[in-house]
């Protein structure tokens, strides 16, 4: 079963504020095309769209490192920080697509951060990171974050092949707009690369079976680019390109289609020109759609005539960013697809200025920082902020926030150089960006139409805390329970408690609010009245995996001295400093229980402590009437009058039915277990006395008992108790960098052999765009490259890097 299906009456609950009403204005459409457009929307714009965006400390590790990241998640629309969800899920998955590292980390305001320890049990080779939130998991992952590191296990002789495997080559060929029809010419792009993903040269010829010669390509920059070709009915395509080292790829074409459509897009300066062939001889009209980020832009009616037909876009129509031009028959089915790219206008830029030009050995390091637009205008930004040795392993990341949120979050696989299709506006760069739209941004459509309502909301938002699902079934026919209130808990001194009735398919659903650590759950139900339940806890993480693959890892000889360095620093540091590597940052949550103030608070120190529980609750807890009928005890708490903060009933004397009763805030759901148990190793006692509703939860009352050890101590569990090991929320650690601020520290001798000397993701600049980072070298004298991501209030995003040296 799918790791996390949510029942409907949770969904309407949780959605309502999120549903959007879109408008958008026609261009003199008729009603044909004013209905797709509406359909249209109705299938891509029914739901906020998160992105997220995760900043490594580095892209090459050694087993035995801690990767540092912080996440960034923004409104796809605009690029603003979104505080819609309060988890974010990232993963580090195995060339086979397994998760071998997962952390689920707390939002704040659209950003959060956390740690992997990378354990020595890895194997040496890339590694996907992905990153994504409960609520995007109703898109395909293809929208997820991932990015390619290295982690090499330094402890482990290497595989041989990855030293010595030979490089593959790869060439794939993409029709523009989907399909390639016969008789039609099209343009085909192409891409050329090697198995780590990086373009290469080469030059190619398309044959048809006979062996004709039918095209000529050349590549262009990133082993891109594309030619002109028209298929012809009953015949097949094979490409041959020879490479610079005179390697050989044989790739076929895509098979032609007989009766299709061909788009071809040219930019004509303040307007696109889209032209459309046909092989359909009958006169129809034709709609254009254009939309950025599931927003409509522009739309357009035109008619078939000799075959052809010709849409004019006003490039002011369209909005920064990505646009999607999809093409549409009279009978709604889209047909083509490409996408064009408008350059944004504002970006964040952030300089520094360092204290020193060059630095020594346990030096400090101050870096003053601004933040502004292109306009001069000073932004309040929010960064992350990394220090890295530079050498041949540690080389600076392509890819960055800004071109990440504004190209490469809407294209497939791994682009090379990202930035680069910013640096400059000029005809290489556009030609450039065009052959990447048409190769990572092909797309082709099967037999759907927009106007069926196909979309399904699966997963909600986690806009409170961790969201945990579960299953109930009846353990005698195996078929979901329906409506049983199903308690979880989490043992401890910090009462955590919560309720859910299951709906009619069985599905339970707890929001747990703070929860942090790994822990024990236990799901319950109330054993005196309930039948044999089965339950079943799914898990949150995503199971449905891109089917790229991942670049191959080539370690070359060259490469042996500078892992060696890596590896014994990280075995220097790990043996030195291997308590402050593991230190936690004391978490800031609320720790009062569920019920807050309770009526009275008994510790049970400040009073005689006898040997039974019966005699305790006799004795001195004057809310608590001890009842004892036909051998079964019963605990009545009294309907204290002037407490009835969550039952406005007239008071009464005595309830008449047991409280909630809880021992380190898990449910008792037998008075004679708590008379059993040892009063000795109870701490705290606190009474409600009053009716309480806590969710589907409805008690009269509650005795709560908190141990010691706050762990059950020698309390025995129903058999038929549910108890997991289960990760919450990770608590953050502590970025371990020395102060040598005095002479004492300065001359210690203990080794300081830090790869990365800074990381924090944490950097501000206030809102006259005013930051500063400090930091100390340590004793490896080398370049480290400086790197600062961020994003401002209005989306304003950007990134900054530099070198620092330490001399000895």
């Amino acid at each position: 079963m799918n790791s996390l299906i949510l029942f409907k009456s949770f969904l309407r609950k949780s959605l309502f504020f999120l549903c959007l009403f879109f408008s958008f204005s026609c261009f003199s459409q008729t009603n044909i095309s004013a209905k797709i457009s509406a359909g249209f929307v109705d299938k891509v714009s029914t739901h906020i769209r998160e992105k997220v965006f995760v900043h490594t400390d580095r892209n090459y590790y050694v087993c035995g490192e801690i990767l540092w990241f912080k996440t960034y998640v923004t409104n796809a629309s605009n690029n603003q920080p979104l505080s819609l969800s309060k988890v974010v899920y990232v993963e580090i998955l195995n060339s086979r697509h397994e998760p071998v590292l997962q952390a689920k980390i707390s939002l704040e305001n659209g950003t959060g951060s956390g740690s992997f320890s990378l354990p020595l049990s890895l194997e040496s080779g890339n590694y996907e990171l992905r990153a994504y939130t409960n609520w995007m998991k109703n898109d395909l992952s293809d929208h997820f974050f991932k990015k390619i590191i290295t982690i090499v296990n330094s402890t482990k002789n290497l595989d041989l092949s990855i030293v010595k495997n030979p490089v593959k080559y790869f060439a794939q060929f993409f029709p523009e707009g989907g399909n390639l029809v016969n008789g039609l010419n099209s343009v085909v792009a192409f891409k050329i690369n090697n198995d780590a993903g990086k373009g290469v040269e080469g030059t190619g010829i398309v044959l048809d079976q006979s062996n004709d010669t039918i095209a000529h390509f050349q590549t262009e920059k990133f082993g891109m680019g594309k030619f002109l070709f028209t298929p012809q009915s009953g015949k097949h395509y094979t490409a041959i390109v020879t490479l610079k080292d005179n390697s050989v790829i044989k790739k076929d074409l895509p098979d032609a289609v007989e009766n299709g459509y061909v788009m071809h897009v040219t930019d004509e300066g303040n307007h696109l020109k889209v032209t459309v062939s046909s092989s359909n001889e009958t006169a129809q009209n034709l709609y254009l759609i254009a939309q950025t980020n599931k927003q409509i832009d522009f739309s357009q009616t035109s008619s078939l005539q000799n075959n052809h037909a010709i849409f004019s876009i006003n490039k002011d129509n369209l909005k920064e960013g990505i646009a999607q031009i999809t093409l549409f028959t009279e009978n709604h089915q889209p047909v083509c697809e490409r996408l064009y790219f408008t350059r944004p206008k504002n970006k964040m830029l952030i300089s520094e200025t360092t204290n020193k030009a060059n630095f020594n050995l346990r030096d400090k390091v101050t870096i003053d920082l601004s933040t502004k637009d292109n306009s001069g205008n000073l932004l309040a930004g929010n960064l992350s902020a990394s220090v890295c040795r530079l050498d041949s392993l540690h080389l600076p990341d392509e890819a960055n926030i800004y071109s990440y949120l504004w190209l490469s979050s809407e294209l497939k696989g791994f682009i090379e150089n990202p930035d680069f299709y910013f640096q400059n506006d000029n005809a290489e760069t556009n030609e450039a960006l065009d052959n990447l739209l048409l190769t990572q941004g092909w797309r082709k459509f099967g037999a759907i139409n927009i106007s069926e309502n196909n979309s399904s909301i699966t997963y909600v938002p986690e806009n409170r805390g961790h969201i945990i699902i579960g299953k109930v079934t009846n353990e005698v026919t195996g078929k979901p329970a329906p409506d049983v209130l199903v308690y979880l808990s989490v043992p401890g001194r910090r009462v955590q408690l919560y309720g859910c009735l299951s709906s009619t398919e069985g599905m339970v659903h707890f929001d747990l609010k703070d929860f942090y650590g790994t822990s024990q759950i236990i799901l319950q139900t109330d054993s005196d009245k309930d039948s044999l339940y089965h339950f079943e806890v799914f898990s949150p993480f995503s199971e449905e995996f891109s089917a790229n693959e991942f670049p191959a890892l080539h370690i070359s000889e060259g490469n042996r001295d500078e892992l060696q360095s890596a590896n014994l620093h990280m075995e220097i540091s790990n043996a030195y400093h291997a308590t402050d590597l593991q230190k936690m940052k004391p978490l800031s949550i609320d720790t009062l229980p569920f019920y807050y103030k309770p009526y009275k608070s008994y510790l049970l120190d400040n009073y005689t402590r006898f040997t039974t529980m019966e005699e305790v609750l006799r004795e001195y807890v004057a809310e608590v009437n001890v009842v004892k009928k036909q051998g079964k005890y019963h605990l009545n708490t009294f309907n204290a009058p002037g407490f009835e903060l969550h039952d406005k009933q007239p008071a009464q004397s005595v309830f008449n039915k047991d409280p909630l009763m809880l021992l380190d805030g898990v449910p008792v759901f037998d008075a004679n277990k708590i008379i059993a148990y040892d009063p000795l190793k109870v701490q705290r006692l606190d009474v409600v006395a009053s009716k309480y509703i806590w969710g589907p939860i409805v008690s009269e009352g509650i005795v709560s008992f908190t141990t010691y050890k706050g762990n059950l101590d020698g309390y025995t569990l129903d058999p038929r108790d549910v108890i997991l090991d289960y990760d919450g929320l990770q608590q953050q650690r502590v970025f371990y960098s020395p102060d040598y601020s005095t002479d004492k520290e300065i001359q210690n001798r203990l080794p300081d052999f830090r790869e990365l000397l800074y990381w924090s993701p944490n950097v501000t600049t206030n809102e006259k765009g005013i930051g500063h980072i400090s930091f100390f070298t340590g004793d490896i004298p080398a370049k480290y490259l400086v790197v600062l991501q961020g994003i401002s209030a209005n989306g304003d995003a950007g990134s900054e890097r530099f070198i620092l040296e330490v001399r000895k």
